[in-house]
This record gives structure tokens, C-alpha cells and sequence, in this order.
């Protein structure tokens, strides 16, 4: 696989595009502004335990408290100081940060874990000598009172090398103890580094990064020189001169796609991807596929496609928590096995966890997804001010029934009319086609630009005329 970075460092923020053979498998933005709340460590004050939900909300110095989930026997009191790191963003923005107790200090090739002991190796190396190699070097150079976690990346590694960045993240815990120990309010005691430095220290098998900001450029070549970049990582600076660096990779197109709701698969099937505040629901389906020997064929066809294109979505989009996919029914068990399965292999390349774990008695497939930041529609997405975020307004004939009504409830409550209905010209036109049902005059009036719910009623004298343009509603259901 080629695995390419392409950084754009412009207008105050970082947008880095990870491209895996041609196609783009992941976006990430970060504005200067923001602080990488995942990953930094907030020395927190305690604001209340709740024993009911085995948590404690924690004031970091943020808008919001921080959810802090006790472990069992974990004991907190009202008022006290701690140490804690962000663990993940939230579903929504109605809720804080989520954060833990369990210090982690990420480098290159180890993990540093405070109050911790022993080595651990990542479970993406698998030859047996070499784990153990890997233990026996790690219990070498872990610091006192500390756990090391050897990470996949360690690989081929001198022992120098990790020797020099164990020291290196021991002495970036001794530094946050000293900050914390002088730090009276709640806020943040240590910043993760820039979005395009994590990228490049944690992606494996980077190929080349091309980034159009200078400074930008010489960090990573002294990141380079320090090794902890790959040597074998091409980079380009790419100056602007007619073209901006995402218009010259195609990258602005992929980007606008990822948040469209349907995404089509080279077979000619589709998904539709939806998103609530409790889970991600996606819907496959066959569309224009025409290929395979049979419904069940091809059934099989659209939806291993699907399974891989659905594994690039989570990953592109970020979406994290719960995820429930229906796929086109199969009868053949074996055929659902063989799905999982792929799934399974799909999602592997993920850098965040993914856990696929079976279909439902309704033949749903269940999985699940562990968050690190917001997901990508809702930072480059909000609310729609319009329909209020349901994507979904009231019908014009809907309107005009509740415009109706309102003016019988005005009506019974002793007015006299005449009424004149303001509205949106689609439910005035609505509206005029109705019988009022009362003695009173009716009109309805058309006004250009006025939200298509939105209505007003007014009381107009017996002896004023209508507005001009106005049309008079129907009496014809009292008459008869």
C-alpha cells in the first residue's frame, strides 16, 4: 500500500489528508484556536461524584465539566486537584470531555505509562522471538516507577534509540509534575503537539508528505534528522504559486464527498449513511447492480463491496460509538460468515479500534467504533438554522391547516375578523384553496422571503379593505 500525507497550513488551521493508494482514507483539521483536547493532560478540580453512574464530572478549566469514570473502589472527594487526560470527544456538544486517570505519553516507538510496571508489546507483532526480544530490551530502559508500551513502529529500532526516547518521555512526565505542582486553577498542564507532527509520528510506512507552509517543512526535516521520522518518507514543499495544494492532488472533490449521505460503490450499488446522537445507521443497497447468477450472488457481490467502502467511510468520517449496518439479506450462512469476516480484514487498517461483533436476530450487523476527535461532519458541519437540524420542514398544506386553526381558536375567543394570514406563497396558495368554515372573512396573503412555517394573523376593521394581493378563503362549507 502507498500511504501519502498531504498537509494544507493555511488560514489559521492544519488540514492533513491521508491518501492510500490514490484514495483518501482519512481528514483531519485542526484551527490554531483549538486545544487537542484528546491526549493532553488537564490538571482537573472535582466538582462532583455521582456514585449512581460511577463517575465524577471534573472542572478542566473548560465550558463544560469533564466525565471522569471511576473504577470500582476508586474513591474522589468534592474539591480535590488531580491529574487526568483526555480519553475522547463526546457524541455531542452538549457534553464535556471525556477523560482518565491512566496517564499515557505517546512517542514514536514507546509509550510511556506513569505509576505503572512492566512491558507491554503491541499486539500487531506477532513472531514470538521477537516479543520477547522486545520485553527483555524494554525492561532495560523502563523508568522507575513506570510502564513502557513498545509500539509497532519499534520495529527495526536500535536499542540506543528507544533507550534515548524512554529518557526523553520520562523527562517530559518529571517536567508535567513540576507545571502541575505549581498550578493553582484548573486548565491545561501539557498541549499534544501540532496535528501534522502527530500524523507523522504515528502513521506507519508514510511514503511522502507534501505540505505547502516552509516552517512546517523544516520541523519535520529536524523530525527527520532526529529519527523520528523515517528516513525512507519523501518531502515535498509545494509552493502556491497558480494552484492550491489540494486542488493539485484532487483532494478538495474526495473531501466534499465525504459528507454526502449516499456514496455509491464501483459496483453500481450505493449507501446511505445516517447519523443520530446515539449511533450511525447505514443502509446498503443493490441500485444499478446488474452482475452475479442469482439474488443471493448477488446479494454476496454489492455487499462485500460494501463492507469495504463502509470500513474507508468510518474512518474518513470519524464516526465513532455505535454502528449498525443493514445489509442486503442473505439466507446462506456461510455467505454471512464470509461477510463478517471481510469486515473483519476491512477494518483492520484502522488506527482507531474497531470491534465487529455479529449480526442481530433482525439480521443487522453490530459494531462498534472507539472515538478520538469530533467527527468530521461536525467540524465542518453545524445545525441548520433553518429547519432547526432535521432536515425536514413542515408542508405547505400542513401550514395552511395550522394557520386555519389558530384563526377559529382567535374566532371563538371572541374576535371578529376580518383575518389576513401572512405566510410563504406555497402554503398562502394552500390556504386560499380551503373552506374557512366561519361567518368572518378570511384572507390569505403571499409574502416572498418569510420562513415556509412561519405564519401571522391580524385583525383587520369591517370597513378596512384586504391588503392588495390578498385572496378570500371559501365560506362554502357554512353554507352548506
Amino acid at each position: 500500500m502507498k500511504r501519502e500525507l498531504f498537509l494544507d497550513i493555511s488560514q489559521g488551521a492544519v488540514r492533513a489528508a491521508v491518501v492510500e493508494d490514490g484514495v483518501l482514507s482519512e481528514i483531519h483539521c485542526e484551527r490554531d484556536s483549538e486545544t487537542k483536547l484528546t491526549d493532553s493532560l488537564f490538571l482537573g478540580r472535582v466538582q462532583s461524584v455521582r456514585p449512581s453512574v460511577c463517575a465524577a464530572f471534573v472542572d478542566i478549566g473548560r465550558e463544560l465539566n469533564a466525565f471522569l469514570p471511576l473504577e470500582e473502589g476508586e474513591q474522589l472527594r468534592c474539591g480535590e486537584m488531580i491529574l487526568v487526560q483526555g480519553a475522547a470527544r463526546q457524541a455531542t456538544d452538549t457534553k464535556g470531555l471525556r477523560v482518565t486517570r491512566r496517564i499515557n505519553l505517546a512517542g514514536r516507538w514507546l509509550v510511556l505509562v506513569p505509576d505503572g510496571s512492566g512491558v507491554r508489546i503491541s499486539k500487531k507483532i506477532r513472531d514470538p522471538d521477537f516479543r520477547r526480544e522486545l520485553t527483555q530490551a524494554g525492561e532495560a530502559i523502563c523508568p522507575p516507577g513506570c510502564a513502557l508500551i513498545v509500539r509497532t513502529a519499534s520495529e527495526g529500532m536500535t536499542a540506543e534509540l528507544l533507550e534515548d526516547e524512554a529518557r526523553a518521555l520520562d523527562e517530559t512526565w518529571r517536567l508535567i509534575l513540576q507545571k502541575a505542582a505549581g498550578q493553582t486553577r484548573p486548565g491545561v498542564v501539557y498541549e499534544q503537539e501540532r496535528l501534522h507532527m502527530r500524523l507523522a509520528r504515528d502513521l506507519r510506512e508514510l511514503s511522502r508528505i507534501v505540505v505547502n507552509d516552509m516552517p512546517a517543512w523544516n520541523a519535520l526535516r529536524k523530525a527527520q534528522s532526529e529519527q523520528r521520522l523515517s528516513m525512507d518518507t519523501a518531502l515535498e514543499y509545494f509552493e502556491e504559486k497558480d494552484r492550491l495544494v489540494y486542488d493539485a492532488f484532487q483532494l478538495e472533490k474526495q473531501i466534499e464527498k465525504a459528507l454526502n449521505r449516499r456514496v455509491w460503490l464501483p459496483c453500481g450499488g450505493y449507501l446511505i449513511i445516517d447519523s443520530c446522537e446515539a449511533m450511525t445507521v447505514i443502509d446498503v443497497n443493490s441500485g444499478k447492480m446488474t452482475l452475479g447468477r442469482g439474488i443471493e450472488d448477488t446479494a454476496l457481490r454489492v455487499n462485500l463491496e460494501a463492507a469495504d467502502e463502509i470500513a474507508r467511510q468510518l474512518r474518513l468520517r470519524d464516526v465513532g460509538g455505535m454502528v449498525v449496518v443493514d445489509f442486503i439479506d442473505m439466507r446462506d450462512c456461510e455467505n454471512r460468515e464470509r461477510l463478517k469476516a471481510r469486515m473483519r480484514q476491512a477494518t483492520a487498517a484502522d488506527r482507531s479500534p474497531v470491534k465487529v461483533i455479529d449480526f442481530t436476530r433482525l439480521g443487522l450487523m453490530e459494531l462498534t467504533r472507539r472515538r478520538a476527535n469530533a467527527e468530521l461532519r461536525k467540524q465542518m458541519r453545524v445545525g441548520c438554522s433553518y429547519c432547526a437540524g432535521v432536515g425536514e420542514v413542515l408542508a405547505p398544506g400542513e401550514v395552511a391547516m395550522r394557520a386555519l386553526r389558530q384563526v377559529r381558536r382567535m374566532a371563538l375567543g371572541g374576535q371578529r375578523g376580518p383575518f389576513v394570514v401572512r405566510c410563504a406563497p406555497a402554503a398562502a396558495q394552500e390556504l386560499a384553496a380551503l373552506p374557512s368554515g366561519m361567518d368572518a372573512p378570511v384572507y390569505a396573503l403571499g409574502t416572498a422571503g418569510r420562513h415556509v412555517e412561519k405564519f401571522d394573523i391580524e385583525q383587520i376593521g369591517a370597513d378596512v379593505p384586504p391588503p392588495q394581493g390578498a385572496k378570500a378563503l371559501d365560506k362554502r362549507a357554512i353554507e352548506e
